[in-house]
């Protein structure tokens, strides 16, 4: 029995180490395989890797919010090739030694390194496997600013109608048992000023503030599609506040996708409208009435607008003035208009004004316009500008409350020649954006974020009451069915003699009539944003006159034969039309000035396009599958002065004919897109960088950026997305000459000075990077003597040694950094070289290892700051640091900074570090948020007299 057990536990032994031996041995035999499994495995990671890389890139590029754990995941997956690779090229050196240089092959050598593949194996596939999810997605949408957020608060000091019926409206919001109040008043009284004066001062009680538009035409599925995000916070038992402007008619909220009743008490919404009987056939819980403003107010209004010291300096005009203020009837749009309209005008001009104003509007028009009719045509017929006053009319033909763009403005008047004189496209975009400051300081026009206005509904309708009355000065006549919900477009007579302008935009127009129409004086037809595919062949036969013809944001696949009629046509919008893939018949049209085919299906240029002799700007941007330019259209265009253009094929300077622009006597703009791989081979001679203006963006053309972005701010943008440093000549030419750069996921770049730059920074105003990420500060000069030895080339005068009057970055206006994790300090060199000055806005966002933003002498220098955000930066510890050896006054005063974010910085110690006196007098914000080694904002003094602290904890104990 012994003998069995012994028998059977040796052989199990035997077994295991026969077991174990043969493993060992397999690990010798099968060396090669798993090395190259290895080796596979690698590059499968890699590639994985990539295409994530690929994703977060497009993701930062929208704007979007990364997935918790993908950057973890990337940095991982980049160990773990980094170590393969390490470990691969290990094993290559073993094996030359141990197969080269040595009599017999060592075992002991193949075994390790076979064993040691299989592992690190593992942990490549466990990585991959980790990775699978970020393969279709690594990010979330950010939100949008919200209007609360942009929006300025109004001076209602003595402005006591007001004043009380804000508190009224406050109290009600924050009453429990309440969810629907209802604000109404006569037009232009105040009520959407006042409505978001209420969203501004209550922001914080709530996760989401919605300002929806309503009109008089109701578009239900645009305000459904502004409620949407706001009605699933709702649901999900958030509280929310949704305003709802100039409603004409009662609405049923749940059909336009608002919760509500008692199940959504956490939904809070305020309605505006000029009738209470909308407000109560809403069931609102309460009503309140906005009352114009009493005499006192009025005047206390009016004096603002004028000026106290003009009127304090003569008495005959401050009795003018007080009549004028009576003749306004207590309503603010109209005081404002119409004080702006007079401050700068003589005495005689006001009294005549007095008498205009005491007269009574027409009595066939709607008692809410007439108050106002008077008044409003007085301030556009006081207008010194002419060119202002076209605008204005022009302003009308756009859908009520619409966005207006001033470059849409700025082509149509070009081609109505209304600009006397006028030298360039570029002149008539200046000289609109004259115009629109005189109206909107006239309170004619409301602005808009980012080149755009728009009109209160009051206003529109006394311009409309002008053109459509021939009551203007220009006796034009229009006719304006924008924005109505038209599904199609019969008019009842085919002639008529009297419209100058038509426009029928933002309808659903699928139709139009199929015979011709005459109408022999009308230089104007807009017909852009319906749903037209087909335009009739002889729709156009009748309207020989039209300068000015707007197609865009429509379904068109070809274009009508009588277009060829047009021939005094100066501007043809055609943008966005997708399926129209043939422009030849354009080529008739030999006035024409401006032709803008953004957007389309065209695959080329024709030659047909080369007989516009008259052409000044040329925009086909993102055109998918524009590929080419027949050769010599472009030399032949000799007046052309901006082109727009992209194509993704490479070679782009060579297939659209750009090389021809060298010939151009007027050629001022060009707005080009590339594929990232002709940043590398943009060819030498080119002499792009003596244009007045460009944008060069080398990346996809299906990253879409619109025209008006390189209009905004930059004048000279050169945007490269996922390239190599260093940059040759031609392009570091280019960098030598722009006012703003972009760079994202540049390989190998680490600082902007010297790496990009030697002394030539006079002209950068804005820079952003982003996924960089080698990129350790913006400038880098160890020593003052570093100076002297910077690399001349190609004549560009860098050699020079910088003086402590030439300072760099001394135009810079903006500064955006993303996502630099190599990122430590902003300068690493003296500071006798760094002056922002003019520096206005910094943000930094996920530069896990910055440091520090701004030492003190720096910061001193700050006299424009208006914003700083730091966002989610882990190893931030203070934004400015104390004292340096080179400052004996450390006080630092900020005179325009407004807004201050932190947010996500665990730690950060305090704002300023030093211990003397800080003063802040325009700040309004302070936002701190998961900051938890903060304890205080900074020991010495800090002056904050606009600062509203609210009850945010976080905040108050910061300065206890």
């Amino acid at each position: 029995m012994a003998e069995e057990v012994t028998n059977s536990v040796v052989g199990k032994i035997v077994d295991l180490l026969f077991s174990a031996a043969k493993r060992e041995i397999d690990y010798i035999r099968n060396y090669t395989k798993n090395v190259n499994i290895l080796k596979n495995e690698a590059q499968k990671l890699t590639d994985m890797r990539d295409r994530i890389q690929q994703r977060i890139h497009a993701a930062k590029e929208n704007g979007e919010a990364l997935l918790a754990g993908v950057q973890n995941w990337m940095e991982k997956a980049d160990t773990e090739i980094s170590k393969a690779g390490e470990f691969l090229e290990e094993e290559a050196n073993a094996k030359k030694t141990c197969f080269n240089l040595r009599p017999c092959v060592n075992l002991g050598t193949l075994h390790h390194y076979s064993k040691m593949s299989i592992n690190k194996t593992l942990f490549l596939l466990q990585q991959q496997k980790d990775g699978q999810t970020y393969e279709s997605c690594v990010s979330i949408p950010t939100p949008t600013p919200r209007f609360v957020d942009l929006y300025q608060t109004k001076n209602l000091d003595d402005i006591d109608t007001h004043k009380l019926v804000l508190r009224e409206i406050i109290e009600a919001i924050k009453d429990e048992s309440i969810q629907m109040i209802g604000i109404y008043g006569s037009g232009g009284v105040g009520k959407t000023t006042l409505a978001k004066e209420v969203a501004a001062e209550v922001k914080n009680l709530f996760a989401d503030n919605v300002f929806v538009t309503v009109s008089q035409t109701v578009d239900v599925k645009e305000i459904k599609n502004n409620v949407e995000k706001a009605a699933k916070r709702i649901i999900n038992g958030e509280k929310v506040l949704i305003i709802l402007d100039d409603i004409w008619e009662t609405l049923v909220l749940p059909e336009v996708g608002i919760p509500c009743g008692n199940n959504y008490m956490n939904c809070k919404i305020l309605l505006t409208s000029r009738r209470m009987d909308v407000c109560e056939g809403m069931n609102v819980d309460r009503n309140i009435c906005v009352n114009a403003l009493k005499k006192e107010e009025a005047w206390v209004l009016f004096r603002r607008i004028v000026g106290d010291e003009k009127l304090a300096n003569d008495s005959s005009l401050e009795k003018i003035a007080k009549e004028v203020t009576e003749e306004c009837g207590g309503l603010p749009l109209i005081i404002q208009a119409v004080g702006n309209a007079l401050k700068n005008k003589k005495i005689d001009i006001w009294e005549a004004a007095l008498d205009r104003l005491r007269k009574h509007a027409p009595l066939e028009i709607a008692p809410e316009i007439r108050k106002a009719f008077t008044h409003l045509k007085l301030s556009y017929e006081l207008l010194d500008s002419k060119e202002a006053k076209l605008c204005f009319l022009l302003c009308s033909l756009f859908k009520e409350d619409g966005i207006i763009d001033m470059l849409s403005l700025a082509k149509y008047g070009v081609g109505l020649r209304i600009f006397e004189n006028l030298d360039s496209i570029h002149d008539a975009e200046k000289r609109v954006r004259m115009a629109v400051d005189t109206l909107t300081s006239s309170c004619l026009l409301l602005s808009e974020p980012g080149d755009k206005v728009k009109m209160h509904d009051v206003v529109r309708d006394v311009a409309l009451l002008i053109t459509s009355s021939s009551e203007g000065e220009e006796k034009e006549k229009f006719l304006v069915e924008a924005g109505k919900d038209l599904t199609e477009w019969q008019p009842r007579n085919r002639t008529s003699d009297s419209y100058t302008k038509i426009s029928l935009m933002d309808n659903c127009i699928e139709k139009l009539p199929d015979h011709q129409l005459h109408f022999p004086i009308l230089d104007t037809f807009l017909i852009g944003s319906n749903d037209l595919s087909i335009i009739p062949d002889d729709f156009f036969g009748g309207m020989k006159e039209v300068k000015v013809l707007d197609m865009s944001l429509n379904n068109i696949t070809s274009l009508p034969q009588s277009l060829k009629l047009l021939k005094k046509l100066i501007t043809l919008n055609l943008n966005f039309n997708t399926y129209l893939n043939e422009i030849s018949i354009v080529g008739e049209l030999k006035d024409l000035e401006i032709l803008k085919v953004r957007g389309t299906g065209i695959k080329v240029i024709p030659e047909e396009i080369g007989q516009l002799n008259n052409l000044r700007l040329l925009d086909a941007g993102e055109c998918n599958d524009l590929s080419d330019v027949t050769p010599s259209v472009i030399s032949k265009l000799t007046w052309l002065e901006e082109l727009n253009i992209g194509t993704e094929k490479k070679n782009a300077v060579s297939r659209l004919g750009l090389m021809e622009i060298s010939n151009l006597k007027s050629f001022r703009a060009l707005h080009l897109l590339m594929v990232p791989d002709d940043c590398h081979t943009f060819p030498e001679g080119t002499y792009f960088e003596h244009l007045k203006e460009f944008s060069f963006r080398f990346w996809h053309i299906k990253t879409s950026f619109s025209e008006e972005q390189s209009k905004l701010y930059l004048k000279r943008l050169l945007h490269i997305t996922m390239s190599d440093f260093p940059f040759k000549m031609p392009i570091k030419k280019l960098f030598q000459v722009s006012d703003g750069i972009v760079l994202v996921a540049i390989a190998g770049l680490d600082n902007i000075i010297p790496d990009l730059y030697g002394e030539s920074v006079d002209e950068l105003k804005s820079i952003e990077l982003r996924d960089c990420e080698n990129v350790s500060c913006l400038v880098k000069i160890m020593n003052e003597d570093a100076t002297q030895s910077f690399v001349a080339s190609n004549d560009l005068k860098l050699g020079q040694r910088k003086t402590t009057k030439e300072k760099y970055f001394s135009q810079v206006q903006q500064i955006f950094l993303k996502y630099l994790n190599n990122l430590k300090l902003l300068f690493s060199c003296s500071v006798q070289y760094i002056s922002l000055r003019n520096l206005q806005v910094i943000k930094i966002v996920h530069c896990d290892s910055f440091l520090m933003v701004f030492p003190l002498s720096v910061a001193q220098g700050l006299s424009n700051l208006r914003r700083i955000e730091i966002l989610s930066c882990d190893s931030l510890m203070v934004v400015i640091s104390g004292g340096d050896e080179q400052t004996t006054d450390n006080d630092i005063e900020f005179p325009k900074l407004t807004h201050i974010d932190l947010l996500d910085l665990p730690q950060l110690k305090s704002f300023y570090s030093g211990d003397s006196t800080v003063k802040y007098p325009s700040l309004e914000f302070i936002d701190v948020k998961i900051c938890p080694s903060m304890k205080r904002w900074g020991s010495g003094v800090h002056d904050m007299p606009k600062v509203k602290f609210g009850d945010d904890p976080e905040i108050l104990n910061l300065f206890h």
